[in-house]
């Protein structure tokens, strides 16, 4: 098992916020209102309506990942869990961008200063959408590399103004390597393929590359980042935990969308909604209803916890410039998954409860189980992958030698 690696050259990291920043976390509160109004427009414009975006970019919520040295707020992931929470009360999908945005943040913070300079000249709200997933080819040229191909599924696209896209190399000895490049949006298409069940506001489209040269000094290697060697070129700056850094605050998505239907429905059984059941002329009165409704909160306290511990700790080895252990990685992987599978069947039980017309075309209910359903397969989250690499390190077993692991 690698031990817990840090930098003693770096120095004591600052805070960059503290858990539950109130400035942040605030600010995202007093959005919700304007979320709820935008969000059935968000959905079926299939991305963040202008009224949101200019909001999300006044309230400073699009340079949460920033690094101070660029003018953004250089946010702990435990600040941005919690601003990713009270959003998804509004609209999941805004909740979900800004999760993106803080990540993309994150990767690019990694490259050198000039790159960085380049990326937020213009202002610290520029926003950086991607996926790490490689995909396309990519061929090496003079001091860099042409990618060519397709990155589907590229949350945030139509608000960014770079896109970081992974790829794979093979090494020396025949192993293969992965990577992600910094490309301007300008040098790609977007195909318009987002026509799915939830999440649809994301506008989470495809980016295709034509043969786009990408140098050397806008390329990350996910090994190298792994292993802290790009601290060294911001000491004062948190290290990154791939993936866990990036993914958490999307995990708060869900989160806070099982939090705002758990809201709705207990609201209206305050206000007499009525049961269909022979039994109960209320629904507050259902014993079925009941304690449908006090394991849903439960849930969603433990998908909570989970998630607050995880970005709490992960904050704690950040600002300490040490990457996890693998049996800590693992286990925060599981809490990530599981907090997850926690918000989804939240919301399962919650739509028992508020019955067949929270199906209705229209309904928020509706609208949070299918972004919920939809949000909960994201890969990195898959409860299945999780419990096994934890299984595996819990029981010693062999694991793949990866950057992702």
């Amino acid at each position: 098992m690698p031990t817990t690696t840090s930098d003693p050259a770096s120095g004591p990291e600052p805070r960059s916020g503290a858990p539950g920043d109130p400035g942040p976390v605030e600010a995202a509160r007093s959005l919700i209102p304007l979320l709820t109004r935008e969000a059935p427009r968000t959905e079926s414009g299939r991305r963040l309506t202008d009224a949101s975006v200019n909001a999300l970019r006044e309230s400073g919520l699009l340079r949460l990942g920033t690094p101070r040295a660029c003018g953004g707020l250089g946010a702990d992931v435990r600040t941005t869990v919690d601003v990713c929470e009270e959003l998804a009360h509004g609209c999941a999908a805004a909740s979900w961008t800004v999760g993106i945005a803080y990540g993309g943040a994150l990767f690019a913070s990694q490259l050198a200063g000039a790159e960085r300079e380049a990326i937020w000249k213009d202002g610290p709200d520029a926003v950086v959408c991607g996926t790490a997933n490689p995909s396309g080819t990519a061929w090496r040229v003079d001091d860099g590399w042409t990618l060519n191909g397709s990155w589907p599924w590229m949350s945030g696209i139509h608000h960014a103004r770079w896109a970081l896209l992974g790829f794979a190399w093979t090494d020396d000895e025949g192993g293969t390597e992965r990577g992600i490049a910094l490309v301007p949006l300008s040098a790609l298409t977007v195909d318009d393929v987002w026509y799915v069940a939830g999440m649809r506001g994301t506008g989470s489209n495809t980016a295709v590359a034509d043969e786009v040269y990408v140098p050397d000094s806008r390329t990350i290697s996910l090994t190298a980042m792994a292993d802290g060697t790009y601290r060294r070129r911001h000491p004062g700056e948190p290290r990154i935990t791939f993936h866990l850094s990036i993914n958490l605050p999307l995990v708060a998505t869900a989160v806070g969308v099982a939090a705002e239907a758990l809201q709705q429905v207990v609201t209206a059984a305050a206000r007499g909604r009525r049961a269909v059941s022979p039994l109960h002329q209320l629904v507050a009165e259902a014993t079925s209803h009941q304690l449908n409704v006090a394991e849903a909160a439960t849930l969603i306290d433990t998908a909570r916890l989970h998630l607050g511990r995880a970005a709490d700790e992960i904050d704690a080895e950040a600002r300490a410039g040490r990457r996890p252990e693998l049996r800590d990685r693992a286990r925060l992987r599981m809490d990530a998954a599981h907090a997850m599978r926690s918000a989804r069947d939240a919301v399962g039980l919650l739509l028992d409860t508020a019955g067949a017309g929270s199906f209705a075309d229209g309904s928020a209910l509706q609208r949070a189980w299918r972004d919920i359903e939809t949000a909960s397969r994201h890969a990195a989250f898959s409860i299945q992958t999780n419990k096994e690499i934890y299984g595996r390190a819990l029981l010693g077993a062999p694991l793949p030698a990866s950057p992702v692991i």
